[in-house]
């Protein structure tokens, strides 16, 4: 499995509200202090074999149904108590887990860094501005990156950004819109 992690320069267990509440809801306070320093990791980005996400997803539905946990985002704290548990380990389908972090992998997970402008984060380069060549005030582009400066592959949560939302929806929207009826078009001919 791979996993993906939030940002640990803005982020833990402990620091967010949110997953301070998840855990606490479903294991208790013990559990949740045991695990306030370690990273977040994203349940909204996890890729893998089918066979080991068919186990880790069998595994979440057990979380749930043994906390009784019903709370919009519980996802997230059953994700973290299954790492940090280690109760993954014995599932024969997942071979391996891997944690990829914030700015590093395969998924750059953002909403961790809706605290302050995406420019004071890190290096400082985490965006590309492309302008637009007929109004160079317009920006046609924005490439989100990588901490070493390579195109982040997939960006997840990226409309916690105003800057980012305001350019999606300026931009890219009406491109998406077409493309997506398109191919829901092409697959109704089938």
């Amino acid at each position: 499995l791979l996993f993906f992690g939030e940002s640990v320069e803005a982020t833990r267990l402990g620091k967010s509200k949110y997953n301070r509440d998840w855990l606490t809801k479903a294991y208790g306070l013990k559990v949740t202090k045991a695990l306030v320093d370690k990273p977040t990791i994203c349940s909204g980005t996890t890729m893998g074999e089918q066979a080991a996400i068919e186990a880790y997803l069998r595994a979440m539905v057990v979380e749930s149904d043994e906390t009784k946990t019903v709370k919009q985002g519980a996802d997230q704290g059953f994700h973290n108590y299954l790492y940090y548990s280690n109760k993954l380990a014995n599932a024969k389908a997942i071979r391996e887990i891997i944690v990829q972090d914030q700015g590093y992998g395969l998924i750059n997970n953002l909403a961790a860094l809706r605290t302050k402008d995406l420019e004071e984060w890190g290096n400082g380069k985490i965006l590309q501005h492309v302008r637009d060549d007929k109004n160079a005030k317009d920006i046609k582009e924005i490439h989100v990156l990588n901490w070493n400066g390579a195109l982040s592959p997939v960006v997840h949560q990226f409309d916690r950004h105003k800057e980012l939302q305001k350019w999606w929806f300026k931009w890219k929207r009406k491109d998406f819109e077409k493309e997506w009826t398109e191919f829901k078009t092409a697959l109704s001919t089938k």
